[in-house]
């Protein structure tokens, strides 16, 4: 993938893209239903010896894989924006502290948990996906933050208590030293 200095998302596109994602993700979900109850009636047919006529459930199945060829080249196309703006806010925010290249692969799966409860009526596509990428990078640097601050505690609490250990170890070996 090259990358553009000056890459955006046009907020059109990306809500059609989310809108076909949903709608196929919906009637993937509905197919896979259809296809499963057909396949247990047609068991059920052939366990009492009926008929049964393969023709629906094929037609089914055909259009199964057409919903899941689209699902796969938006979901596709999704990763894609969800890339680019991820990369844009960690470029723009510079969060300290944490792996731009992770930050970015964790912005993309946090874009594809959230893409449900996305509501065009409600607001608009680029403003919730980088509120939501924005949020989660700044719960990664303070998480980050907090455990940095913790190996410094810990270090300075292993260097007092090793002090201590060390001056009371010089003191047993003065005494020794003396009393003998």
């Amino acid at each position: 993938m090259t990358e553009k200095k000056n890459e955006y998302l046009n907020n059109k596109k990306f809500e059609e893209i989310i809108q076909r994602f949903q709608t196929c993700k919906k009637y993937r979900s509905r197919c896979e239903l259809i296809i499963k109850d057909y396949e247990e009636s047609a068991v059920r047919k052939k366990n009492k010896g009926k008929k049964f006529d393969g023709e629906m459930l094929n037609s089914y199945k055909t259009q199964y894989q057409e919903i899941l060829r689209e699902f796969d080249e938006s979901q596709n196309q999704l990763a894609t924006a969800f890339c680019i703006l991820s990369r844009n806010i960690i470029q723009c925010f510079k969060f300290y502290n944490v792996e731009p290249d992770d930050a970015i692969q964790e912005g993309v799966f946090i874009c594809f948990e959230k893409i449900d409860r996305f509501d065009p009526a409600k607001g608009r596509a680029f403003n919730y996906m980088t509120t939501c990428v924005l949020n989660h990078f700044r719960q990664l640097w303070r998480s980050a933050r907090n455990y940095n601050e913790l190996k410094k505690k810990y270090h300075f609490f292993l260097q007092v208590t090793k002090g201590c250990d060390n001056s009371r170890n010089v003191g047993k070996q003065k005494r020794s030293t003396t009393n003998d």
